[in-house]
């Protein structure tokens, strides 16, 4: 029981650090924001089409965790050459973004909400 409970406890811290790091609806904000510049844009997709490959290179499931991520979404079987590029962007944007930029968009979310 306490095995269980620890468990669930270090689940939860996990997947708080990494929402902290890690914050998708920041970078497709930034995808679609006009003041970033294309170029690094391109980067973080170059990126992310690299990252797709080499999941699929080492030859992890990818259909798998489309179908446990992507059914609430309604992505359906092999869209995932799609949808991890654009996934993987949007998490290495906010990285390879301006930090000034970055900020400012953090800013007008904020007060949005």
């Amino acid at each position: 029981m306490n095995k269980q409970i620890l468990k669930i406890a270090g689940t939860q811290v996990a997947t708080q650090a990494v929402r902290r790091r890690i914050d998708m609806a920041l970078g497709f904000a930034l995808l679609r924001d006009r003041r970033i510049p294309l170029t690094k844009k391109l980067l973080a997709f170059v990126l992310g089409i690299g990252g797709m490959f080499l999941i699929q290179v080492l030859e992890i499931p990818l259909e798998i965790l489309t179908v446990v991520f992507g059914s609430p979404l309604g992505i359906e079987d092999g869209i995932e050459a799609l949808v991890w590029p654009v996934m993987l962007t949007s998490a290495m944007l906010p990285y390879l973004a301006p930090r000034e930029l970055v900020d400012q968009l953090r800013a007008e979310r904020a007060q949005r909400l």
